[in-house]
């Protein structure tokens, strides 16, 4: 699916594009005149914590449930405990931040590494270390991704880098491939109208 044939957000369509048009998220660095979409930088996900904001439109998400895309490996996990009946908590901490419903939903659809199984990464991650290691180029997202949402999360802003941990699973939307959310990217988009 074409990002620009996928309905935006109007929070996201307020951020800056890059030359072909794609809307930069409000965590990703710049480089010059290039935005750097496969990292993230320290300061402005940083402030999304610590203010509360969406690491995609930079907009304030209110007291509630929060949303992240997740590969493979962590959509397997909590479709195994989900199906179990056993609750779900990401004990290790990840480096990507939450959003709005709308927001990843809307990511999940138009990164090409979130959006398809197949799709592989540009670059390597910043900084790695064992949290992030399996974040290389070339790596291949995997399966099953998922949009999840969250109660709420946790964050710590530490020297070098901004964890977040996210608790109790209140919604799961997983997918092959991410086109599979079209339907309910449309009617978050409608509820927020209304």
């Amino acid at each position: 699916m074409r990002f620009d044939s996928v309905p935006m957000p109007p929070s996201v369509g307020a951020r800056p594009r890059d030359p072909r048009g794609y809307p930069v998220p409000a965590i990703t660095p710049w480089d010059g005149e290039q935005p750097q979409f496969a990292l993230t930088d320290y300061e402005r996900s940083a402030n999304c914590a610590r203010e509360r904001l969406c690491s995609v439109c930079n907009v304030r998400m209110p007291r509630g449930p929060v949303w992240r895309v997740v590969g493979a490996a962590e959509s397997r996990a909590i479709g195994e405990a989900l199906a179990a009946g056993r609750p779900y908590r990401n004990l290790a901490a990840t480096p990507e931040g939450p959003g709005h419903r709308a927001c990843m939903l809307y990511a999940s659809m138009v990164c090409p590494y979130l959006a398809r199984p197949n799709a592989r990464r540009g670059l390597d991650a910043q900084a790695p270390d064992a949290m992030t290691e399996h974040v290389v180029r070339g790596a291949v997202r995997g399966e099953l991704g998922a949009v999840v949402g969250f109660a709420d999360y946790e964050f710590a802003v530490t020297p070098s880098q901004v964890l977040f941990r996210f608790v109790d699973v209140v919604e799961f939307l997983p997918h092959d491939t991410a086109d599979a959310h079209l339907a309910e990217l449309r009617a978050e988009l409608a509820r927020s109208k209304g």
